[in-house]
């Protein structure tokens, strides 16, 4: 192990209990060298607060990794959050299908929490699925051009 910043006490431990195996570790049975690490006779507390650290360590550079840093992600969300209200205030209205003089001051949305924009963006495709549906519900009454046919079916009746 080369890091310097590790006793070289939490090394032997670390070794020794990866030979003795690190399940065991988790059912209570530590090596004897983790002892060392501390003069208290309760050793085990601080080590299990050692371990659980540096498991939620490993875990937070694991997914930083892999994802980035905590405020890109949700900078990058917020953006997203942000061109989607505006696509629903910029729209064509025959694209929106809701009526927009319900909608509140846009800069109201837009200084909500991520999760307030995305409630608001939820209701508004809440809002829209039900008019889609309601548009395509069938009264049984005939539009003008049903009643009358097509153009070549009126001039075969005639």
């Amino acid at each position: 192990y080369s890091d310097a910043n590790v006793d070289i006490n939490a090394k032997l431990a670390f070794t020794s209990q990866t030979f003795l195996g690190w399940e065991d570790a988790f059912q209570g049975r530590f090596s004897q060298k983790w002892q060392a690490l501390s003069s208290d006779k309760n050793w085990a507390r601080p080590v299990l607060t050692e371990l659980m650290n540096w498991g939620r360590a490993c875990w937070t550079n694991r997914c930083t990794h892999l994802f980035g840093e905590r405020k890109d992600q949700y900078r990058l969300r917020r953006h997203c959050l942000h061109l989607q209200v505006k696509i629903w205030y910029e729209s064509p209205r025959t694209q929106a299908l809701v009526n927009r003089t319900n909608f509140p001051d846009r800069a109201s949305i837009l200084h909500r929490n991520n999760e307030g924009i995305a409630r608001w963006l939820d209701q508004q495709h809440g809002d829209r699925e039900s008019m889609r549906n309601r548009a395509r519900q069938t009264t049984g009454q005939l539009t003008m051009d049903q009643f009358m046919g097509t153009t070549v079916t009126r001039r075969h009746q005639n």
